[in-house]
């Protein structure tokens, strides 16, 4: 930033410079029209500081936004991975449900089958810690996919202000 400042200060100085020998030698050469081109060339100066100044602002600004994109970027790549995290433990607790079910199935279907009593017993405590472990399960689901829900309000909410950071980009490349 400083170094285009130097840049630009050095290019004033070089226009400023050839305007003002231009102008010595254009009041040499024609001592009728001085006052005319000398106020030509003051105007034309003051168009040339407006424009490196408006140049200067909307450099700025420009590297601002850039910074601010970079930000924003970081932080939909940071919640896209922990969208994706929650999404995993989504398949993963709907996995762990499933099967689950599949064993409490299996040992319901058991239980008419058992005569002996102790098969019995052993099958409805088996039946009574699967009921259990799916209750913890469809909890652990439940919270998994609040979590994966308000993550997915959050992913839209950064690329909305993503969105919002190029357009304002995009405004102002235009002017």
């Amino acid at each position: 930033m400083n170094d285009l400042r130097q840049a630009l200060s050095w290019g004033t100085a070089v226009m400023l410079t050839v305007c003002c020998c231009g102008a010595a030698l254009l009041a040499q050469s024609r001592s009728d029209g001085v006052d005319g081109s000398l106020t030509a060339l003051t105007a034309e100066l003051r168009q040339l500081r407006v424009a490196v100044e408006e140049l200067g602002r909307s450099q700025t600004q420009t590297q601002a936004l850039a910074v601010y994109l970079s930000v924003q970027q970081s932080r939909i790549v940071q919640v896209a991975n922990r969208l994706d995290a929650a999404q995993k433990d989504v398949d993963s607790a709907t996995l762990r449900s499933q099967d689950v079910e599949t064993r409490l199935a299996n040992l319901t279907d058991e239980l008419p089958r058992a005569t002996e009593p102790q098969r019995r017993a052993a099958l409805q405590d088996g039946i009574r810690g699967m009921k259990a472990e799916q209750r913890h399960l469809d909890l652990e689901l439940q919270q998994a996919r609040g979590r994966e829900s308000e993550l997915s309000q959050g992913m839209q909410l950064e690329v909305s202000r993503w969105n919002d950071l190029i357009s304002r980009l995009e405004q102002l490349i235009s002017k």
